[in-house]
């Protein structure tokens, strides 16, 4: 539900220069819409901004120029690290089309049309059967192979760093979810840097029978890693045991984010694996993701009960 745009500066140049284009940019791309842009042809943010600002109007002060670099100042704040393979030609459409074949990308948006796969332009982007049109929300299957397809680009795309919530995150089908999801975060990867994990689940305790309470932040976080296929010592996994706090917001919402953006899951990251079983997963607008984020990551606002070394 995230994809990974190669973007054509002629495109960009052509939306700053009327309301309508700027406004649906600003509005269909980045962080909290299906569409993020690639640092192609690119390594760092900072290498790019300077590219697409060398390809920009010439008159920077002026209202093109300053949509310009508004549109490019948010590409910039959610962009996908590629890892570029140097090229001797200068030429955008060339080195896509090679990058391309190299490893794919999700859509080519490029003014004039381009002889590779997934590759789309001004004239056809908005058809009926665009690549272009990317549903935020879907009903997807609760198997491994169905959840994986929601939010494969969540952990392929990511290098900084992925958040898992789930309350019951700490169940044995949440656990099967969870590494299913870590063996295959390293399929097809645009970047070889690997992005930290973090789960967050919610202490249970039942004076009862303990054996239906959460187990520690630690036990679990080895349960994990131990059940993974081959080698996991470039898996870095965070994993913290909460407890709601008096006068702040309850633990509710299963969702899983990366610095791209992320989506809710309605009945969790556990599946049963029965194909007659479905959720419903959602896009995260960008204000409901940077409340998730400061929730959990920018400013914890529950108790620690334990977390994982």
């Amino acid at each position: 539900m995230i994809y990974e745009y190669a973007l054509d500066p002629n495109m960009l140049r052509g939306w700053a220069s009327n309301n309508r284009d700027y406004a649906e940019f600003m509005r269909e791309y980045g962080l909290g819409t299906p569409r993020l842009v690639s640092s192609f042809p690119r390594k760092k943010a900072s290498k790019l901004r300077s590219y697409f600002l060398s390809e920009g109007p010439g008159d920077i002060d002026s209202l093109h120029g300053q949509r310009y670099l508004e549109m490019v100042v948010k590409i910039v704040d959610s962009l996908i690290i590629r890892e570029v393979h140097e090229l001797q030609s200068e030429d955008w459409a060339e080195r896509t089309k090679a990058e391309n074949e190299r490893e794919p990308f999700d859509v080519i948006l490029s003014s004039e049309a381009i002889d590779t796969p997934r590759n789309i332009t001004s004239d056809n982007m908005y058809g009926i059967d665009s690549l272009w049109n990317h549903p935020r929300q879907k009903n997807i299957q609760r198997t491994f192979e169905g959840l994986n397809e929601a939010v494969k680009n969540i952990f392929r795309l990511a290098t900084n760093q992925i958040t898992i919530v789930d309350a019951y995150g700490w169940t044995q089908p949440a656990i099967a979810a969870i590494q299913s999801l870590i063996e295959l975060m390293k399929v097809n990867r645009v970047n070889i840097k690997l992005p930290n994990i973090y789960l967050y689940y919610k202490e249970r305790v039942d004076r009862h029978n303990s054996r239906n309470s959460s187990p520690s932040a630690g036990h679990l976080k080895y349960q994990i890693l131990d059940g993974l296929q081959g080698d996991h010592e470039d898996i870095n996994l965070y994993v913290f045991e909460l407890k709601e706090v008096d006068g702040e917001d309850v633990f509710h919402n299963r969702c899983i984010f990366s610095e791209h953006g992320g989506v809710i899951l309605g009945h969790g990251i556990g599946v049963s694996g029965d194909e007659a079983h479905t959720d419903d997963v959602s896009l995260m607008e960008e204000a409901i993701y940077e409340n998730k984020y400061r929730q959990f990551v920018g400013d914890n606002r529950f108790d620690i009960a334990t977390q994982s070394r």
